[in-house]
């Protein structure tokens, strides 16, 4: 049998015979190796891409060999066997480099280098440390909070993988690169969350109920090599942690709250009215510094 045949679906799904049809051709081993590094993500000088690619020219000889003799000669079934065995050694090396591919993180998107303007988002989850929550109880929130965080950003057209996010505990600060669209943290954003939040509380326990505090500001950010600093990363918290904000999210029983800034309110909101209008926000007064701030509350489940 061709030597391809014994080729299981990790490696056909691979398509490693699309490198045939690659801009580039390779016309030497030389580039051939590279090509099959590129290809696969191996690299280059991964010991992976040389088990691979010695074991596929290998298979390919033994292959072009067999079409030299009868095919009941001892000589031809040796090559079969031996093409047959290339074959075990190639689907495993690719299996056992493929797995530990899969097992890494995929990595996120690179960091700004310098000052940016981004849309930034924080959430808290209210009550995070109350006394009746244990600690497997505060586990299983921090784990929800993440799938819901995704989904509703991925729900609402603002790719989650694309969107650098840290986490702050009991709630996490994301940053949208720009380029990212922003309209979405104002519809649909706020109601994908309480429909997550609300189908997280009907199938939790008690002392897994979940209210989350959102707030949303544009502004310019820089990364120090730990984390996203910056004034406006400041007010962005300030905002989120703002009494009135709190208060009305505890006296509503909503199950998310929302604060954006004055900036995201005149310049997003105000002038992109949707099924979110500006008449549903109400101004909020809250301490920035020596100073007081405002800034507008949203409450998804009060239209």
């Amino acid at each position: 049998m061709p030597a391809s045949a014994a080729l299981d679906d990790d490696i056909r799904s691979a398509n490693i015979a699309g490198l045939a049809d690659s801009p580039g051709q390779p016309e030497s081993l030389e580039n051939l190796w590279a090509a099959v590094g590129a290809h696969t993500g191996f690299g280059t000088a991964g010991p992976a891409t040389a088990e691979v690619l010695t074991s596929v020219l290998a298979a390919v000889v033994a292959t072009i060999l067999l079409e030299r003799f009868p095919l009941d000669s001892s000589a031809s079934l040796e090559l079969r066997d031996l093409a047959a065995r290339l074959d075990t050694s190639v689907t495993r090396a690719w299996r056992d480099q493929t797995d530990d591919r899969r097992a890494r993180p995929a990595a996120g998107p690179a960091l700004p280098t310098d000052v940016q303007i981004c849309t930034l988002f924080a959430v808290d989850i209210a009550g995070f440390t109350r006394p009746r929550r244990d600690d497997d109880v505060r586990r299983y929130m921090h784990e929800q909070l993440y799938g819901i965080l995704q989904k509703a950003f991925d729900g609402s057209d603002i790719p989650w993988a694309e969107c650098h996010h840290e986490d702050r505990g009991d709630g996490a600060l994301v940053v949208m690169p720009p380029g990212i669209g922003c309209q979405g943290l104002v519809d649909p954003l706020p109601e994908r969350l309480r429909s997550l939040v609300r189908r997280h509380n009907h199938v939790s326990s008690d002392a897994a109920q979940m209210q989350l505090r959102a707030a949303s500001h544009i502004g310019l950010v820089e990364h120090d090599g730990h984390g996203f600093v910056g004034s406006d990363v400041n007010l962005l918290f300030r905002m989120l942690e703002a009494r009135p904000l709190k208060r009305a999210l505890a006296a509503s029983g909503a199950d998310v709250a929302l604060i954006v800034s004055d900036y995201v309110y005149q310049a997003l909101v105000c002038r992109h009215p949707s099924l979110v209008g500006p008449e549903t926000f109400e101004a909020v007064r809250f301490q920035l510094g020596k100073t007081r701030a405002r800034a507008w509350s949203y409450l998804p489940l009060a239209r």
